[in-house]
């Protein structure tokens, strides 16, 4: 029998039909885990979790048969919660069209390619010397600027930027080499 974390799409198909309400019930809790974490609002992460199994279900036709169905989820998931907060922030008190919003908003092809990308920046972060790596986190990542990285490490700004033209460098050839344009989707 496959573990979890191994089944994938086809595991779940049927007459040339995703089996949704398998899925849901083998992972509703894993989503509901993962939603908790980051929402704090009951209502709100139902109603994200109904709409991540509706947008797998809806996107049936484009995944990739012989993908795990673990990442789709997370992808689907963290997309939807950033869109959630976008929501929130942009018209806090007009949340009534988020429904209709939301169906329309993950196209499953495109995850996968920034799945990919995810997975190219994050190798050539582990070939990155601490250091390095420190001043791509805190830049990429916490969003600090130049100053601020330059005082917090105690380095210069001149080779805060230095290493960050170096790092952009390594990262734009390694997408270039896998066939992905610097910066696009």
């Amino acid at each position: 029998m496959l573990k979890l974390k191994d089944k994938t799409i086809a595991d779940f198909e049927e007459n040339h039909q995703l089996n949704i309400e398998e899925i849901i019930k083998i992972y509703h809790v894993y989503v509901h885990t993962v939603l908790r974490n980051c929402l704090a609002n009951p209502e709100d992460i139902e109603e994200v979790m109904a709409d991540v199994f509706m947008i797998l279900w809806k996107n049936y036709e484009h995944l990739d048969k012989t993908v795990p169905v673990k990442p789709y989820l997370v992808g689907i998931t963290k997309n939807l919660v950033r869109k959630k907060y976008r929501v929130n922030m942009e018209n806090y008190e007009n949340l009534e069209g988020f429904e209709d919003k939301v169906s329309d908003y993950v196209n499953v092809e495109d995850l996968i390619v920034e799945n990919e990308k995810s997975k190219i920046v994050q190798q050539v972060m582990d070939n990155m010397k601490p250091q390095e790596r420190q001043i791509f986190v805190m830049f990429y990542y916490q969003a600090k600027k130049v100053k601020e990285i330059s005082k917090d490490l105690e380095i210069s700004e001149v080779k805060v930027k230095v290493t960050l033209h170096r790092l952009r460098k390594v990262a734009k050839k390694k997408l270039k080499e896998r066939g992905y344009d610097y910066g696009k989707s």
